[in-house]
């Protein structure tokens, strides 16, 4: 599992990712992540038992701290990580722009997507490459 923390541009949004979950221990770390922001117990109970099957994601967003929490499991090819990968950043990016006022169809939203796509690769990286860690 790989996890990661960062700033969107210049607004004051914090994004925590969380990419290849996979097994007990890392569940259990997500499980906590929950409830140390206030998810209800049965919500976290429910993100988990979502997450405990591969090629699956989950974003939750706290509009009022402006904040996101981006979970990915862990999945069964490369090019469907990405593909969790690009579905869960869909959901952040419509979150931030909602919240915003930014229409999805205007090139700002496409901007913002790049940013959020640039800032998640490093860490998105070492999951789709953990051969490349020295590397990236």
């Amino acid at each position: 599992m790989v996890k990661q923390g960062f700033h969107i541009g210049d607004r004051d949004w914090w994004v925590m990712g969380t990419y290849g979950i996979d097994g007990e221990r890392d569940l259990y770390e997500v499980y906590e992540a929950l409830l140390s922001i206030g998810i209800p117990d049965y919500k976290a109970r429910k993100v988990c038992m979502e997450l405990s099957k591969p090629n699956s994601g989950y974003t939750l967003t706290d509009f009022g701290r402006h904040f996101t929490l981006m979970f990915v499991s862990r999945a069964t090819s490369a090019e469907q990580m990405f593909d969790s990968v690009v579905h869960e950043l869909k959901h952040l990016t419509e979150h931030i722009g909602a919240y915003y006022g930014v229409d999805p169809e205007e090139e700002l939203s496409a901007y913002l997507q790049g940013e959020v796509g640039r800032k998640m690769w490093p860490a998105v990286a070492l999951v789709l490459c953990p051969e490349c860690r020295g590397r990236l």
